[in-house]
């Protein structure tokens, strides 16, 4: 269900999340799994723990309800607020398309320019 732009590419972590994204990656190890994040509840032993789409809905109106958060909530919060930030920062406007897997229509930036993984790690540290 994804666009070419949004598959197969490497993504900064900012350091603020970074202890998170350690602690997901040890879990997944420790699955076996190919995926960061994984459906546990209710799966006995080793059985299918994918993530579904459908999977994620419930836990994400699970956790609306028991933080008790605005129901208008919406899973793609978190990119908007994301794109907000990085353009309240001053993050490059290619960067933040490429963090967030949009397609890149700039035939200057989409084929001749080669961006370094440093540079992105760097636009992502701006949000503070």
């Amino acid at each position: 269900m994804k666009t070419d732009a949004g598959t197969d590419r490497i993504v900064p972590i900012h350091s603020k999340i970074r202890p998170l994204v350690d602690k997901k990656y040890k879990e997944a190890e420790s699955l076996e799994s190919d995926y960061l994040f994984n459906y546990l509840e209710s799966t006995r032993g080793r059985g299918n723990i994918s993530l579904t789409y459908e999977r994620y809905k419930k836990c994400f109106e699970r956790i609306k309800e028991t933080l008790k958060l605005n129901a208008e909530h919406r899973p793609h919060d978190g990119r908007k607020h994301f794109v907000t930030l990085a353009k309240k920062y001053g993050v490059d406007e290619y960067a933040i398309k490429y963090i967030v897997g949009h397609s890149i229509s700039d035939m200057t930036e989409k084929v001749y320019t080669k961006r370094e993984f440093n540079w992105l790690k760097n636009e992502m540290e701006k949000i503070k």
